[in-house]
């Protein structure tokens, strides 16, 4: 730098000052730093550069007296407090994510105040006269501010395939649900406009607590009661169904409030109950592991009565079937077969009835392998009545260990670890996949040989008093009995036992309601839950990839858009177990035979075998069933045919198998601010929750939704994300001729780690290094365990409520002032 002299007309002060001033006003220190784009770590260094440039200042002015004196009290009194704090932070990388820097935003700003202020001084005494600097604009104006921020009215407009009738309807009883609750809490917005909604994710009893936690932060601070409609699925569902039991039933909100304790009554019992699928003791977990095997039992009446039926037959026709029959029979068809195919060809080359002769060419090739398959079957029989005393002991324990092992893995406390309990159920899988066919087989022969024995008077067992026939005809007729007209496969399967440990977890010490009659003071959110209804057989080409569609279900219509809207009351009328607890157990079915777009076809009669169905069955509205979903349900499950939209009986399962965020209802019905709560397991951060969802929205609405995931994915070296949480625009599209693109915007809080955490949660960390993301399988948090994902949630919630954050009102009074706060520091201008 030239070295002015004094005899220029510069006094050593005025140099040292407008030598310093250079420097310090084209640096971060007297401007503020971006949310969006500023990075924390190299504002502290340039910070930590001013020293330097003071100190070379001051040598090269000897003589600056007044200059040395107020860069001095500066640099001592202003800048090293905030350089000396943060200097360890910025050493461990705490300033490398967005959360772990926030205090130190909130540092930053309170200096710049102070170094402007300084500047100020400078330029005064350089130059002798007073000189502010101007402000950098802010990264998003306010006119695209206004417009990110503009009312827009709610409900659903795009019908889709939907009866406009029932649309008008809905959207009319869900706006005067919206304007009682309002009503009811003094909020002031204009009917039909600017919806709030609030969605929990799935994720069992992780995304639970995790919600829990954030839950009682909105609670805490009075913006719950600004909540418009509740979304929730699956585990978001287990804590979305206590706030409507709960506030619902005239509870005050502050009584799941308390986020840093001592825990409210309802909190209380949640936390104390969180080990919601295990028993209390020995006893009871025997009698919850026999009633899943009587289940299972009575769900192979049907099959064990056609067994029954075909051993009867057997009997009947192999002794006037000469035994070589069916291997002849067998050939002569495979001859023909072969045949077929040769014929087959020439047509498909000469184009003529190539598709009749395809399906005689299928036709011939059933029959052929039903041929020999008999052959085999009636082979098989000869060998069994030969090795039947040596063996029957073996056959009798495969039947005991499909039948008793999978209750046994959920249930007993050896396999309550996820690896262990993943591993063991996939071992069980791989067994009865080739075990079941053959104890179908052996059950068969023994029936058979049930069936050949003659009256033996001796016995002392009443059935050895009768002929086999006999004893074989009255267990097809009694199992068949039981099956067609005494079988309720949701009573039978694990829907039951599910339902009633969620109800006594989540709804304890609150009546079960109907679903009709929730949140009769209209203090709750317009809570909807959601579910998928299994649709494999739809030839609809839009569900066919899908397999199923959005299924909701809420106070005042349940349905969807490929069955229909119908009201409530009507669902109640056909399926009187239609409670708020049965709502929350078929939104969290998420082991079913039929998953929707997860389901694995191969996999689903086996499942459906085994008992392993927390799925649900419900009548069309107006059917008015006969009978409870009895073996023609089962049957159906087990194949996936007559599962369509056309059906009687609909199969319903978890809301995650379609769509895990529970956002997808808030944007039907055009929410203005949307807050998503996502607790769903995603290690790998692929975000594929959200991203189905985009995919979903743009597909069905047209609605286009533009997050930047990069600062909430995983650094693939820390294993931290740079922060929790991340604000985006909601893109609604056009409906009418004369109508705008309307904007509404989400907050995004995602279950993750950026470092910044409590002791309690790094410690937890350490010992269980698969935190926040442990296995869904697990579903037996002790205290520890759901304290930890409860206090996550606390923390990312009240990360989105920082100083760093909120510029202009620290204690937000309603969610659209918080939102428009976040909105001016972590919106970016508008990209397209």
């Amino acid at each position: 730098m030239q070295d002015l002299t004094s005899d220029k007309g510069f006094t050593p002060d005025q140099l040292g000052a407008h030598s310093l001033l250079c420097e310090l006003r084209t640096r971060i220190a007297v401007q503020p730093l971006p949310y969006q784009y500023g990075i924390e770590a190299r504002a502290l260094e340039s910070l930590w550069e001013i020293f330097a440039l003071a100190r070379a200042a001051m040598k090269a002015n000897p003589g600056c007296a007044n200059f040395a004196s107020i860069a001095t009290n500066m640099l001592n009194v202003d800048l090293r407090p905030v350089t000396a704090k943060w200097h360890k932070a910025h050493k461990s990388g705490l300033l490398d994510s967005k959360d772990g820097a926030n205090e130190f935003r909130v540092d930053l700003a309170e200096l710049r105040l102070k170094l402007v202020e300084f500047s100020e001084q400078l330029h005064s005494m350089a130059y002798g006269v007073p000189y502010a600097d101007k402000v950098a604009p802010d990264i998003i104006d306010n006119k695209e501010l206004d417009s990110c921020l503009n009312s827009i009215p709610f409900g659903i407009r795009d019908a889709g395939d939907v009866d406009l009738r029932a649309v008008r309807e809905i959207n009319t009883s869900e706006s005067e649900e919206i304007n009682a609750r309002r009503e009811f809490h003094g909020i002031k917005t204009a009917s039909g406009t600017d919806a709030i909604g609030l969605s929990l994710s799935g994720g069992g009893i992780r995304s639970a607590t995790f919600c829990l936690g954030v839950v009682q932060v909105l609670a805490q601070r009075n913006l719950l009661k600004d909540v418009d409609y509740l979304s929730t699925v699956s585990g978001g569902g287990y804590i979305g169904s206590f706030i409507t039991s709960s506030i619902g039933a005239g509870a005050n909100v502050s009584e799941i409030g308390a986020p840093y304790g001592p825990d409210p009554r309802p909190v209380r019992h949640v936390r104390q109950n969180a080990k919601y699928l295990s028993a209390a003791d020995l006893k009871q977990r025997w009698v919850m592991a026999m009633g899943m095997v009587a289940g299972l039992l009575l769900n192979w009446t049907a099959p064990l009565a056609l067994l029954a039926v075909l051993a009867i037959l057997g009997n009947f026709l192999a002794p006037k079937i000469p035994s070589l029959l069916w291997p002849l029979v067998a050939s002569g068809l495979t001859v023909m077969t072969t045949s077929m195919v040769l014929i087959y060809g020439v047509c498909l080359r000469a184009d003529f009835y190539a598709i009749l002769v395809g399906r005689v060419l299928a036709l011939f090739g059933a029959i052929s392998g039903l041929a020999f398959l008999i052959f085999l079957v009636e082979q098989g029989y000869y060998l069994f009545s030969q090795a039947l005393a040596a063996h029957w002991q073996v056959s009798g324990g495969l039947i005991i260990a499909v039948a008793g092992i999978p209750a046994l893995v959920i249930f007993l406390p050896l396999f309550g670890r996820p690896s262990i309990k993943r591993i063991a159920l996939k071992l069980i899988l791989i067994f009865a996949g080739g075990v079941v066919p053959f104890l179908a087989i052996i059950i068969y022969y023994m029936m058979r040989v049930l069936g050949g024995l003659p009256v033996d008077p001796a016995s002392v067992f009443p059935l050895g008093n009768t002929t086999g026939l006999c004893n074989l005809v009255a267990i097809a007729l009694g199992f068949g009995c039981f099956a067609f007209f005494g079988l309720n496969v949701n009573l039978t399967g694990l829907h039951r036992i599910y339902r009633e440990k969620l109800a006594q977890t989540f709804l304890g010490g609150v009546p079960d309601k109907k679903l009709s009659h929730i949140n009769p003071l209209h203090a709750a959110p317009y809570h909807i839950i959601n579910a998928t209804i299994n649709l494999p057989s739809s030839k609809n080409q839009a569900l066919r990839d899908r397999r199923g569609d959005f299924f909701i279900f809420s106070k005042h219509w349940c349905g969807a858009t490929a069955v229909g809207y119908s009201p409530t009351k009507e669902w109640e009328a056909v399926d009187k177990r239609l409670h708020l607890s049965t709502a929350m157990a078929i939104s969290g079915a998420a082991a079913s035979a039929h998953m929707g777009r997860s389901t694995v076809p191969t996999l689903s009669a086996l499942l459906t075998l085994l008992n392993i169905r927390l799925g649900y069955w419900i009548p069309r509205p107006k059917s008015k069933p006969d009978k409870a979903p009895g073996f023609s349900c089962l049957l159906r499950e087990m194949t996936g045919l007559r599962m369509s939209e056309k059906s009687d009986w609909f199969n319903l399962s978890d809301g995650g198998h379609i769509e895990n965020m529970g956002v997808y209802e808030l944007l039907r019905r055009r929410c203005k601010f949307v807050i998503c709560v996502d607790g769903e397991s995603d290690p790998a951060s692929t975000f594929e929750g959200q991203l189905t969802l985009i995919r979903h929205a743009q597909i069905d609405f047209g609605i286009r939704l533009e997050p930047r995931f990069d600062d909430i994915r995983l650094d693939p070296k820390s294993q931290f994300s740079r922060t929790h949480f991340h604000l985006f625009r909601i893109h609604y599209p056009c409906v009418g001729v004369d109508e705008v693109e309307e904007i509404g915007l989400m907050l995004y809080l995602k279950l993750s780690l950026t470092g910044d955490e409590t002791e309690f949660l790094k410690r937890y960390r350490a010992i269980h290094p698969a935190f926040p993301h442990q296995s869904t399988l697990d579903q037996f948090y002790d205290e520890e365990q759901f304290e930890a994902y409860r206090q996550l949630g606390i923390h990312v919630a009240e990360g989105a409520f920082s100083p760093a954050l909120l510029t202009e009102e620290k204690d937000p009074q309603n969610i659209p002032d918080w939102i428009a706060q976040l909105a001016r520091n972590m919106l970016e201008p508008r990209r397209f």
